[in-house]
């Protein structure tokens, strides 16, 4: 199949429904957990540039590079905990006694009281370690993988809840295969695995997640090595799951452009990540070379870049999308704030994809499973102006007292998303022509409610205030007119 055709095919509606989806990053990382709380990555590459981020870097999945580097705050709290000579594999003999009592329900559970529709799993992160028992395994580390099948008894447990399955996957990306220490960008692409053998291998382990657990969301990130033949494998996918997904991080470097230099894909890829340069607003960038998608992916953003289809926010909780024990309520959204990212991204068109990071006994946390279940609380009264809509209209407007209102759109009705709670009991939305037989509703509220024009305005009146919440939806059908 051509690049073209590919391109034509229309991003499957449940996906565009679903709105919201949970990341899990869970592996040999798990057990050191730990990361500095650097800040949110787009903040921290504005403010700082690239060889800061990597030597503070806040992820907890990359510390088997953070330790690495000299000096690093991760190599310090390393050497100081674990010893100078304590290297990385020790963590995948503790993360392989620490899962035997595992149940994937530890995780579905939290994930349904969200009521996110589709999980996203890590098969194989950038050390390397592969989360399933692989027919190919790594020819450079005897063992590192599971003998236990993680990802087919999470793909069974979602399936039997109604959740969708996505795997992420690293292509760019193997320390196995050499790399580390990354400190800079020109290292990122000296890093990536050029050995003849890696595409093959890379390939097949597609190939395999594809057979076997049949996702309904291929998540590759950082690129695909030279020589993967992704035509073939995008054919094969889409043969496979017809609904099926991809990311927009399987683009290839251009073979002929020096390693000393980063290449067109890599610089893509920070771009995508980091789309605001120097407090500039977001841009549209070029796709990566070689490289179909059906979805954007953008980190830690909840706006996409100009021209883009659609889209997804991926973020963590926090500062980090693997589990580190730094994370405390201060540098974790809040409900409030969790509820408003989500409101904001799905009324720009995209998907918010949430990342969690279990503990290496694969439990979540506390402060973790509070926002979890404050989000779902939230959503069980206002999910149907989230779930399977669509934006309506402009991005936004502002209420006369200053609240910031968010439109979707779903049939005959239109949600207005008001981010706040109004102080009395009159919402004046502006710019808005109700038809004269328009319903107006507050969902999850007994207010009587009744409406009138003055002016380019609608005055929405309560017979009583509305309690405080993150946000409220207002119902109106049939659609008003601006």
């Amino acid at each position: 199949m051509s690049l073209e055709l590919f391109a034509a095919r229309p991003v499957p509606d449940w996906y565009d429904d679903a709105k919201l989806g949970i990341m899990i990053h869970w592996g040999p990382y798990s057990v050191p957990a730990w990361a500095p709380s650097t800040g949110e990555f787009p903040r921290v590459i504005d403010e700082h540039g690239w060889d800061y981020w990597f030597a503070n870097n806040p992820y907890a999945e990359w510390y088997a590079n953070s330790m690495l580097i000299s000096g690093s705050p991760t190599q310090q709290h390393h050497r100081a905990k674990w010893g100078r000579l304590a290297g990385y594999d020790a963590f995948a003999r503790t993360f392989r006694l620490e899962m035997k009592d595992w149940d994937p329900s530890q995780w579905i559970e939290p994930i349904l009281a969200c009521r996110a529709r589709y999980i996203v799993v890590t098969a194989k992160h950038h050390d390397g370690f592969l989360m399933w028992p692989a027919r190919l395994r790594n020819p450079r580390k005897r063992g590192w993988q599971l003998s236990r099948d993680i990802i087919g008894e999470v793909a069974s447990a979602a399936r039997d809840k109604g959740l969708r399955l996505g795997v992420y996957y690293s292509g760019g990306l193997d320390w196995t295969f050499g790399g580390t220490p990354i400190r800079n960008l020109e290292d990122l692409v000296s890093a990536t695995p050029r050995a003849r053998g890696y595409a093959p291998y890379v390939d097949a382990h597609w190939r395999e997640l594809i057979a076997r657990y049949k996702p309904s969301f291929l998540w590759n990130d950082i690129g695909s090595p030279q020589g993967e033949d992704l035509r073939k494998l995008l054919s094969f996918y889409y043969d496979a799951v017809p609904d099926g997904v991809i990311n927009d991080r399987f683009g290839q470097a251009d073979p002929g452009e020096s390693r000393s230099i980063p290449h067109r894909a890599v610089m893509a890829l920070a771009r995508v990540f980091a789309p605001r340069s120097r407090g500039q607003p977001a841009r549209r960038m070029a796709a990566l070379p070689g490289a179909h998608a059906d979805v954007h992916t953008i980190e830690y953003a909840a706006a996409p870049m100009e021209g883009t289809g659609k889209w997804e926010c991926v973020r963590g909780l926090g500062y980090s999308f693997g589990c580190t024990t730094e994370e405390n309520e201060e540098n974790m959204l809040s409900v409030p704030a969790l509820v408003r990212l989500l409101v904001d991204v799905v009324a720009r068109g995209g998907n918010l994809l949430l990342g969690v990071g279990p503990r290496s006994d694969v439990s979540f946390s506390g402060a973790q499973q509070a926002r979890l279940q404050g989000l779902g609380n939230w959503l069980k009264v206002n999910g149907e102006a989230i779930f399977g809509t669509r934006p309506w209209g402009e991005t936004g407007s502002v209420t006369e007292d200053g609240i910031e209102v968010r439109y979707t759109c779903k049939g005959m009705t239109v949600y207005a998303i008001l981010l706040g709670t109004p102080a009395g009991r009159t919402i004046v939305l502006p710019a808005l022509r109700f038809l004269p037989y328009a319903g107006v509703r507050i969902l999850g509220s007994l207010s009587y409610v009744t409406w009138f024009e003055e002016g380019k305005d609608i005055h929405i009146r309560l017979s009583e205030p509305l309690r405080e919440s993150a946000a409220h939806v207002i119902s109106i059908t049939p659609q008003p007119k601006t």
